[in-house]
């Protein structure tokens, strides 16, 4: 892998590949359709997206993070236990990608309840970190969060580093990952006419200009910086959107000093440099 000689200790930056294998979840949980033909474009992650994208990583040799609802684990079990069993980490995605701001506070606790029972069940281990369905958070996310024992959160978009997350005015013990929706696949490529109007069908030469300038920047920047994907199996999964993102893997790889690395280390790592 050419010039990859980052590590936690020493890099110029920290990139995080992570994966929302949404499925079918999207559609019977956020957008509350069940068409069979709106539920196949949910299975395309797993007939196609989530091989193709465990042979790039296998390939490179590259961390990941997959973030996985409930019933998505459930659903397609023996697809979740290959990637877990492959030494991907696995984060908790809600249960059937539930966006919290639409749930009362015995309904969010269920839905966070029933997604880490799923990713036991299917994977034998609980999950460390969370990623709120579409990114939105209710006013009892971090409290629910600490009780049930998550240590990082990658649902905010406040900063290009990590942060601590601060909760009713008060600094938590939550590790913030923030993300971005320009590195995030489905602003550019997701297409949807019902039940809401989605443009999407970006050209993949427009995202790369967007994904690689923001890398550079961040680069450029070095310290305690992230980069940090967020991708759905179900739309980078194309073939031409998976080409363009080995390229961009390989564009990265051919920089000095950055560690690619799963969310749970860089939470880790956050945490060592904070109590230093």
């Amino acid at each position: 892998m050419a010039n990859f000689t980052g590590t936690a200790e020493h890099h110029q930056l920290a990139v995080a590949l992570t994966f929302d294998f949404d499925a079918e979840s999207l559609w019977l949980g956020a957008l509350n359709t069940s068409t069979p033909s709106a539920l196949s474009r949910g299975a395309y992650a797993a007939n196609e997206g989530v091989p193709r994208i465990l042979r790039l990583l296998k390939e490179f040799e590259l961390p990941a993070t997959f973030f996985v609802p409930g019933d998505t684990a459930e659903r397609h079990s023996g697809l979740t236990r290959t990637i877990a069993g492959s030494g991907y980490e696995i984060g908790h995605h809600g249960y059937l990608h539930e966006p919290p701001t639409t749930l009362t506070e015995p309904e969010e606790r269920r839905m966070i309840e029933r997604g880490i029972d799923a990713l036991v069940t299917v994977t034998g281990t609980a999950p460390t970190g969370y990623r709120s369905p579409s990114w939105e958070l209710s006013e009892s996310t971090y409290s629910l969060l600490r009780e049930y024992g998550i240590t990082y959160d990658a649902s905010q978009l406040g900063a290009d580093r990590p942060y601590w997350v601060s909760d009713q005015g008060k600094r938590t013990d939550i590790v913030e990952l923030p993300g971005a929706w320009e590195l995030t696949d489905s602003a550019h490529f997701m297409f949807s006419y019902f039940p809401t109007y989605r443009v999407g069908l970006s050209a993949p030469s427009k995202v790369a200009e967007i994904w690689r300038g923001d890398f550079d920047g961040a680069y450029e920047e070095g310290g305690d910086g992230c980069y940090i994907l967020t991708m759905h199996p179900e739309i980078i999964g194309r073939n031409h959107r998976m080409r363009m993102l080995r390229e961009l893997v390989e564009y990265m790889l051919g920089h000095d000093n950055v560690w690619f690395t799963t969310m749970a280390d860089l939470a880790a790592e956050f945490r060592t440099r904070e109590a230093l």
